[in-house]
């Protein structure tokens, strides 16, 4: 298991190396994200980590996906994608819902 440090760094690293191949500024990026480009710095730089709303616009702003930073490395399913893209585009009132019903399956 990785530490917290390595993982925001290398979370961080994925991000800074994306940015620079799409031809992006830490400024441009961060304005496409609604973001602070201190914010983002810091996250280039492993000091912090995105939260999920951000992480999902950066990935969207930079053509990625979360297989790009090894955390599902091996789902494979089109239907994982179709949820993440579904909670992307969610209003923060309809992601309760949706932890609140899959919090409810996983206990039947």
């Amino acid at each position: 298991m990785f530490s917290d440090d390595v993982v925001k760094k290398n979370i961080g690293s994925i991000i800074r190396a994306a940015r620079i191949n799409k031809g992006f500024t830490q400024y441009a990026l961060a304005e496409k994200v609604d973001m602070d480009e201190k914010q983002l710095s810091r996250l280039e730089s492993g000091k912090h980590y995105p939260t999920l709303k951000t992480l999902l616009a950066i990935i969207d702003v930079l053509d990625m996906r979360l297989a790009d930073f090894d955390i599902m490395q091996d789902v494979k399913d089109p239907a994982f994608y179709v949820l993440v893209d579904i909670l992307r585009t969610s209003t923060p009132k309809d992601l309760k819902k949706y932890l609140t019903i899959i919090k409810t399956i996983k206990e039947i």
